[in-house]
């Protein structure tokens, strides 16, 4: 006669696939509407899911943390002690975008404060639609003087993408703009400028109008403003 196995009535189902857990796998297909828009997963799903379906969306969440910010945001949302190992992890994350929201949900979650340390080490390779409005939003959101100066000095040495942003980021940092990109600064166009030699008296300029003694931030860049070809 075969065994009978009986299960309480609050027992889970051990592979449970509710209409919540299909929800959230429904809202990871991302279209050009939700990249566009910086549309994240449907994370109130959580909420109506059981331990089983939890269980499983964190492990597709680890597997996936370097794949794309919503996954971090995502993992910051369970709050696991699993997550927030992978929130750790993707602070070395290869993906631009995934080390900052990383640093971004561990510092709001009163976890670990790596901002200052993340910034300053992902802003210069960071590029328009590769982490750059993300770095700036957690420049202006934490603007330690680290974070101002590494913003002011990649508006000089950063690649072609950031100068102009940076410029712009760093007369609104100093109380020299009224947003974060001020029209009327006219000076942060200069920042187009591909010729180093002319982009270095823009930016003396610059420091000129945020107050800061431009010596020191071409001495910690290691560099006389006569040897630009040290940068």
């Amino acid at each position: 006669m075969a065994e009978t196995k009986f299960r309480r009535a609050s027992d889970e189902p051990p592979d449970s696939q509710g209409p919540a857990f299909q929800r959230f796998l429904e809202s990871m297909k991302i279209d050009f509407y939700k990249w566009h828009d910086g549309i994240g997963y449907d994370l109130d799903a959580f909420n109506e899911m059981n331990r089983s379906e939890l269980k499983q969306v964190e492990d597709l969440l680890i597997s996936r943390k370097d794949s794309d910010w919503r996954d971090v945001e995502a993992l910051a949302a369970l709050n696991t002690p699993f997550a927030v190992q992978a929130l750790r992890d993707c602070l070395q994350s290869h993906n631009l975008e995934c080390r900052l929201f990383a640093a971004k949900f561990l510092k709001e979650m009163g976890i670990e404060d790596q901002v200052e340390e993340v910034v300053i080490q992902t802003l210069p390779d960071t590029k328009i639609g590769n982490g750059l409005t993300f770095a700036l939003s957690l420049a202006k959101t934490y603007p330690t003087e680290a974070i101002r100066r590494c913003i002011l000095s990649t508006a000089l040495t950063g690649n072609d993408d950031v100068r102009v942003h940076c410029a712009a980021m760093s007369l609104f940092l100093y109380g020299k703009a009224k947003s974060d990109f001020d029209p009327d600064n006219t000076i942060i166009y200069d920042f187009h400028e591909k010729d180093l030699a002319i982009r270095m008296k823009h930016f003396i300029e610059l420091c000129r109008l945020v107050g800061v003694n431009p010596s020191a931030i071409l001495t910690q860049l290691q560099v006389k403003p006569g040897n630009l070809n040290q940068i």
